[in-house]
């Protein structure tokens, strides 16, 4: 008796966390786990055609790309999508090449029946099936889809998003801190709105934002900030890249900077902050977020280390290096950095199609929205004290399972463009 008593107790705890999850988002809104792979892969199940699929949900895209069966030498460590054991499939025939951060893929466009969690659903909803890639992190991820949930204001085609499709207006993102644990999309605004700040979004496509003032909090605050004022940085909040991504003449200025980091982390608490500003708000991020410790087969990822900008003299398991990566893109509002996962482990961000903005909190334990505190909350006492568990101890990654930027096209360059990526 005492045992069926405790089980009860327990489920009722459950049940009662779950009702006050859902409690804290809008009317119609629910919270969806992201599970963690290495902590460089965070996926989610959603139903295309009547078939459960692994995917990213991606604020650096706005397509919907789906490893098909239709490519036959592809690998497909998780099962692909399979059109003919679908019903309400419809075939459109379109062939389309997109280029990515990492790697080109050709896919056929289709229209399918989508639905993501108990209740939203869209028939008809367009997609890609990949029919040919070359984007290795494919061959081993654990999702099989790119879930594509960046705004694209201003489409131009007929074809809706499918945050259009949803109806969805908010969502937010956020993954909890220590090593290993998951995190969560909430779909639908929370309803604690107070201590956050607001990103405007000045892009048509995706969620970026102006970002200046980057530098290490060296002692003595002698360091030279990145992206002036006079000439900003474009920040894009991706919660589909593995690192930070930024252009290699800021990492080459971030290099002199920070002070050497050790192979075996022990120097991790003396690290600088790194700070930087969001549409004129003050953020900090604490080396805990920016060091990272490889694990994994390195000497099978020559094409993933190429990305890394800090790379190694010796390739070598369990050491430390920052978690940046090279990226050179140019856009209307100046050079592009992409601010990935590391960012939504410290800030719960809700992404807002309404008023095109970004609301922008403190991260709790849970992956909770907190009040910022004064000066945006980024004060270094204040910020480490709720960061306590993770002090010390560098995020573990596996180098194999790190996925670089998608941004919807980003390589795709339209001549008239002159090679910037149109926000």
């Amino acid at each position: 008796m005492q045992m069926i008593l405790a089980v009860a107790l327990v489920g009722s705890a459950v049940r009662a966390a779950q009702a006050e999850r859902l409690r804290r988002t809008a009317p119609g809104g629910f919270r969806q786990t992201l599970h963690n792979y290495q902590n460089v892969q965070y996926f989610a199940d959603f139903d295309i055609g009547g078939q459960k699929i692994d995917g990213i949900f991606d604020t650096g895209s706005f397509e919907l790309l789906v490893r098909s069966s239709r490519c036959a030498h592809c690998v497909h460590p998780t099962p692909p999508y399979e059109h003919d054991h679908s019903k309400s499939y419809s075939k459109n025939g379109t062939m389309v090449k997109h280029v990515f951060g990492s790697g080109p893929c050709i896919s056929m466009k289709g229209y399918e029946t989508v639905s993501v969690g108990p209740s939203l659903r869209a028939e008809g909803q367009s997609f890609w099936e990949i029919v040919d890639h070359r984007i290795d992190v494919l061959n081993t991820a654990k999702f099989a889809a790119i879930v594509g949930i960046g705004p694209n204001f201003e489409m131009q085609n007929n074809d809706k998003t499918l945050l259009s499709s949803f109806g969805v207006t908010a969502f937010s993102i956020c993954l909890r801190r220590p090593s290993g644990s998951n995190g969560y999309l909430t779909w639908g605004e929370p309803v604690v709105k107070t201590g956050r700040i607001t990103a405007k979004v000045y892009g048509k496509h995706h969620w970026g934002t102006h970002m200046t003032d980057v530098s290490f909090d060296v002692p003595g605050g002698k360091s030279q900030a990145l992206c002036g004022s006079d000439q900003p940085c474009t920040a894009i909040l991706d919660s589909g890249t593995s690192l930070i991504a930024a252009p290699g003449f800021a990492l080459m200025a971030l290099s002199d900077q920070i002070p050497e980091i050790a192979e075996d982390c022990s120097n991790l608490d003396a690290l600088p902050m790194l700070k930087f500003m969001v549409d004129g708000h003050p953020f900090v991020l604490p080396p805990q977020a920016y060091v990272m410790r490889v694990t994994g087969a390195v000497m099978d990822a020559n094409s993933i280390w190429d990305i890394l900008f800090f790379k190694p003299k010796i390739r070598k398991l369990d050491m430390c290096m920052p978690a940046f990566m090279q990226m050179d893109m140019m856009s209307q509002h100046g050079p592009v950095w992409i601010l990935g996962m590391p960012f939504f482990r410290y800030f719960h961000t809700t992404f807002d199609r309404t008023e095109r903005a970004m609301h922008i909190a403190r991260a709790g334990p849970d992956c909770e929205a907190l009040p910022l505190g004064p000066a945006g909350g980024n004060a270094s006492g204040a910020f480490l004290a709720v960061d306590r568990e993770a002090m010390g101890k560098p995020m573990d990654v596996d180098v194999d399972a790190i996925i670089p930027p998608t941004l919807s096209g980003q390589m795709d360059f339209p001549f008239g463009n002159m090679g910037e990526l149109d926000l």
